[in-house]
């Protein structure tokens, strides 16, 4: 990387200062398609150390500050789409093929799902949510939430899902201790939309 950062910084640039500038703008424009690359599409992830000097919510949104990643979240936990398929095919936003494997490569790599093979085909994964993944689950309620108060979501989802977005806690209660009889434990194979009852 770095014989590539000295050949863009000297080729055909015929004064010092604006080689310098735009040296430091290619070395930047470079790093960060590093960093994208070598983050499965995200930033690098901090180290313990650093995470620790960070505001919360500079680190939430550095970890967690992508479209995809609650619209993914929400697939698996409302909708139990656990393969990449079902998410794929069936996701109402139209995710990309890459951008679906770089999201569900981060989430894997944060510890929000866990991935298993499927026992009845060699080349199907399964996603199941981590406690971690399912703590962040009343997390898009409340985007849900603060959408359906400012903005315009559809009204037929909002009514769907009216108890999480209006934050009933008993529902929200028994909806995270079933995605763990369904994730964590095994315990349960829901029926479509269980949570809608």
């Amino acid at each position: 990387m770095y014989a590539l950062l000295q050949l863009c910084c000297i080729r055909g640039v015929p004064h010092r200062q604006r080689r310098d500038q735009a040296c430091i703008r290619t070395h930047f424009n470079l790093v960060q398609r590093l960093e994208w690359f070598l983050g499965g599409g995200f930033r690098v992830m901090f180290d313990n150390s650093v995470e620790q000097e960070m505001c919360p919510i500079a680190l939430a949104s550095h970890l967690l500050g992508d479209k995809w990643i609650p619209i993914i979240i929400r697939d698996i936990a409302l909708f139990d789409r656990r393969t990449f398929n079902d998410v794929l095919k069936n996701n109402l936003e139209k995710i990309s093929t890459g951008s679906l494997t770089s999201r569900l490569q981060r989430l894997v790599h944060l510890e929000m799902l866990e991935v298993t093979d499927d026992d009845t085909h060699s080349q199907k994964r399964i996603y199941s949510l981590t406690e971690s993944g399912i703590g962040f689950v009343p997390v898009v309620f409340k985007m849900a939430s603060w959408t359906a108060e400012f903005r315009n979501p559809s009204p037929v989802i909002v009514a769907m899902s009216q108890p999480y977005v209006d934050g009933d806690a008993d529902a929200i209660d028994f909806f995270l201790k079933t995605l763990r009889d369904i994730h964590i434990h095994k315990t349960t194979v829901p029926e479509p939309l269980w949570w809608k009852s």
